[in-house]
């Protein structure tokens, strides 16, 4: 699938940390900001979907973590963090 990562999003007064929140806490806003990990592009369209269908039920509650997850987690190695 091809997603355009090109495309330039201008996030300055949208609330966004990573630019809105620069001068509070590095009293610069001239910074490139590589001190948070957030993206300016456009989730793609089969992740927007997800989203989407979930907020069309109207519900919000809390929803407990299928079996499933913990399988995938477990199976994961964090030996190159160290």
């Amino acid at each position: 699938m091809d997603y355009d990562f090109d495309c330039i999003i201008d996030r300055r007064g949208t609330g966004c940390i990573k630019w809105d929140f620069m001068k509070k806490y590095f009293q610069a806003d001239d910074m490139v900001p590589m001190w948070v990990a957030d993206m300016d592009f456009r989730a793609p369209p089969e992740v927007v979907a997800a989203v989407e269908k979930v907020v069309a039920l109207g519900i919000y509650g809390y929803h407990g973590v299928p079996g499933s997850y913990y399988d995938a987690v477990s199976g994961l190695s964090f030996k190159h963090l160290s």
